[in-house]
């Protein structure tokens, strides 16, 4: 890519940020979220401003194919180099942070549930697996925040709760909308409160973001604690699915040749497009203030 067309794509995208600040401003949407896009705004400004006065002239000699090429510790075979670790000997982090980094990409579902008082609850989960394709089942783990306190989504289903499973596309929005989701808010809250309308379903499940590149619609099959966890494994039934009507006869799934990246997450907190992680980063932070 030449240095000029670099320079148009950052321009356009401090031509967006201010629009979307503006849209925002006159919507009187929240303060943090446009205290946000001001600092995506300021630090591509200031990134196109480095690249026009030719601080970065060497990054464009090779076009960084050399960097990209280059192996990642978790790159390299290991060969006779082996290290043994006791999984029951390194601390709850040190072992959440290495299961993260191993066992991915995976990716990045937004549950969205209603309680029995009616709030509707949004929660992102990244522990998803397909457990049977006949009957269609998925295994999503729900746990409990630092004081001990069980999910929302998990106290809704334990209490008959319908469940739609958003399947995000791999866009920085899609990632603003999972930060914005991840905090932690009362049982009486709804993380709608914050966000634009939501879709309904046309089956009567709990409603979704228009965002979603697609919607399982699933109710409980059932629930089980896990061993020696204070997490719980849902299995959920899928009865729905919503979907972009893509045209065409057949109304196949689509290829992973033309199917354009889903968010996913590598490591601890930060989510990216699939499958490689390559191309942009989010650190979500918004569930540790």
């Amino acid at each position: 890519m030449s240095k000029e067309a670099v320079c148009d794509f950052l321009r356009r995208c401090v031509l967006y940020a201010d629009s979307s600040i503006n849209r925002k401003k006159d919507r009187e949407e929240d303060a943090s979220e446009i205290e946000r896009w001001a600092a995506y705004r300021d630090f591509t400004a200031y990134a196109l401003s480095e690249v026009e006065r030719g601080e970065l002239d060497d990054w464009f000699e090779s076009d960084g194919e050399a960097e990209r090429k280059r192996a990642s510790f978790l790159g390299q075979p290991m060969g006779d180099n082996v290290r043994n670790d006791v999984m029951d000997h390194l601390e709850h982090q040190e072992r959440s942070e290495w299961l993260s980094a191993l066992v991915a990409p995976r990716p990045v579902l937004l549950l969205s549930t209603v309680s029995e008082q009616g709030v509707a609850n949004l929660c992102p989960v990244s522990s998803v697996a397909v457990l049977s394709n006949t009957p269609p089942l998925l295994g999503v783990s729900l746990s409990q925040n630092r004081n001990g306190r069980p999910r929302d989504t998990l106290i809704n289903l334990q209490n008959g709760s319908k469940i739609s499973a958003m399947v995000l596309p791999g866009t920085w929005d899609a990632a603003l909308l999972v930060n914005e989701t991840a905090e932690t808010l009362p049982p009486e809250q709804s993380e709608w409160g914050s966000l634009d309308d939501a879709s309904e379903s046309p089956n009567g499940f709990p409603p979704y973001h228009p965002i979603s590149a697609a919607v399982l619609e699933c109710e409980v099959a059932e629930l089980h604690p896990l061993p020696d966890a204070v997490a719980t494994l849902a299995i959920l039934r899928v009865q729905n699915i919503l979907r972009p009507d893509i045209g065409g006869i057949r109304q196949l799934p689509p290829d992973a040749e033309t199917w354009r990246p889903l968010l996913a997450q590598f490591g601890w907190d930060r989510l990216t497009s699939g499958p490689d992680g390559a191309s942009w980063s989010f650190e979500v932070r918004s569930h540790r203030d």
